[in-house]
């Protein structure tokens, strides 16, 4: 048996395995949802997800920021123009907690089960939808109930006009920036700079098959991201979807919609390639000893 033969056996093994689990899963469910036909609630909690909402807002200021990354004012600011462009209550969830199940989910990174006990919302309709095609329900709860309001508000923030209107990559005509002009230790020397950029490794739970790839050098699961921001703290451009694997050079490369003004560049680190867009630092030199208090020591 050659190479070819047996890679072509082992993935037709891999999908007949992946279908039957998918018919047993799915058969059991349908199943125990007709064998009991007056399941136990299981979002039982006196704080519902409006009401845990509802005490971030009125209670201190920092347990707001802790929970959801953001102060208060800042989270009011962003209803009030989610709002404004058109947005609003679902037919069960205010747009407040709707944002807030986004926004928790991306600061603490827990399962949208974990997700669902905190907001006391369910992911899982299975009672009352027995009668449908097992497999439209169970793409309909995998990639509808359990992520909706997720999805929705990427979708929101990742789209015109909220996008356009927050996220704008810097053009020629832009003016220097303030933080340069104003510093006699970078004006004129970095006149040009229109910004920085820099990678981040964020854990990532990828299948199964991929997870070697995602092993990063520090030995966790991750997805290595490219991130942008100007001199005014705003990002500018984000890269994700990489392996842990992949050097910041290479994440770099595949940025193709990355646009650096002519004549203008981007500060950026050692791993990044030295090049007309890019001003890194040359490799084994020691730079501002002397800022930092420590010339001549090594």
């Amino acid at each position: 048996m050659d190479f070819e033969e047996y890679a072509i056996r082992r993935q037709v093994l891999r999908f007949s395995t992946l279908i039957l689990s998918i018919i047993i899963t799915a058969t059991a469910s349908i199943l125990n949802s007709l064998y009991h036909k007056t399941p136990e609630p299981y979002h039982t909690s006196l704080l519902t997800g409006e009401g845990w909402v509802l005490e971030l807002l009125t209670g201190h200021p920092e347990r707001i920021r802790c929970e959801l990354g953001m102060h208060r004012e800042v989270f009011g600011a962003l209803i009030e123009e989610l709002r404004e462009i058109g947005h609003t209550n679902s037919r069960i969830v205010s747009l407040e907690e709707q944002v807030a199940i986004f926004l928790h989910i991306c600061i603490t990174g827990v399962a949208i089960r974990h997700a669902g006990e905190r907001f006391q919302r369910s992911n899982d309709t299975m009672s009352r939808y027995a009668t449908v095609s097992w497999i439209l329900f169970l793409v309909y709860v995998i990639f509808y109930c359990s992520f909706r309001y997720f999805r929705k508000i990427v979708t929101i923030f990742s789209s015109p006009p909220f996008y356009t209107a927050h996220v704008r990559q810097p053009v020629a005509s832009d003016p220097i920036p303030p933080q340069i002009r104003s510093n006699s230790k970078f004006f004129p020397f970095f006149k040009d700079a229109v910004g920085a950029i820099d990678g981040s490794h964020i854990h990532s739970s990828p299948p199964a098959s991929m997870r070697e790839a995602c092993r990063n050098r520090k030995g966790f699961i991750s997805q290595n991201c490219l991130f942008a921001c100007d001199f005014g703290l705003q990002f500018v451009y984000a890269l994700t979807g990489w392996e842990g694997s992949a050097t910041d050079a290479r994440v770099y490369e595949d940025a193709t919609d990355f646009h650096i003004p002519a004549g203008k560049y981007y500060l950026a680190d050692a791993g990044y390639p030295l090049c007309n867009n890019l001003l890194v630092p040359y490799r084994g030199v020691r730079y501002h000893l002397a800022e930092w208090g420590r010339a001549g020591v090594r």
